[in-house]
């Protein structure tokens, strides 16, 4: 279409405003050409009308894919919820309260690699039988590494973190454990134990390897 307008407009030119009896106007009368100036005109603001069309529909196509992707967003926000739900649930699955008879007691430790290299996580879910009021305990872990084949513990807290709140909890019925470790450059986890402390002595502990 464009090519046809400069086509039309260039020969409308011609025979306007070119050279008197040049051929364009010896072959065409004044009202062909008032007919192609109205056809061109006609072109133009059907042109101009495309374009229009052409921008609203880019703009239609780029608000339709920031919503495609706020909905995949919000999908994916969803399904690690319900991941976590999941997770949640089977922390208690298998889980009889009336069977603790008021002890504490330690379930379902896991432990995976962060997105940090060295850098390892985490959790693990304490219960208390109903019989007990609110206890205040800490938390202890040990893990085991080879650094170079040669065998290390690494104790949390250390001095550096012995005020850290998450190695203490106050425990009713149930409190999620979690946190962070780093073992040093070269060296490979071997286990991960949990410790659970009430004045100094171990309440609940578990152990994994890795």
């Amino acid at each position: 279409m464009l090519l046809g307008l400069l086509v039309l407009f260039a020969t409308l030119a011609y025979a306007m405003w070119g050279p008197t009896d040049n051929p364009v106007q010896r072959a065409l009368s004044t009202p062909e050409i008032s007919d192609m100036a109205e056809t061109i005109l006609r072109l133009q603001s059907e042109s101009d009308a495309l374009r229009e069309e052409v921008a609203r529909t880019n703009e239609l196509v780029k608000l339709d894919q920031e919503a495609r992707g706020k909905l995949n967003l919000l999908i994916t926000n969803l399904e690690a919820e319900n991941a976590k739900l999941k997770e949640d649930l089977a922390f208690f699955e298998g889980f009889i309260p009336g069977s603790l008879q008021g002890a504490i007691s330690l379930k379902r430790l896991q432990v995976s690699k962060d997105t940090v290299p060295g850098q390892y996580r985490y959790k693990a879910l304490v219960i208390q039988g109903s019989q007990r009021p609110e206890v205040t305990l800490d938390v202890q872990v040990l893990i085991k590494v080879l650094n170079k084949e040669t065998p290390d513990v690494i104790v949390l807290p250390n001095a550096e973190n012995a005020n850290d709140p998450k190695f203490r909890i106050k425990l009713t019925r149930f409190s999620r454990v979690s946190g962070t470790f780093s073992i040093p450059e070269n060296s490979r986890p071997v286990s991960v134990e949990l410790r659970i402390l009430e004045a100094g002595a171990i309440r609940a502990q578990s152990t994994i390897r890795l």
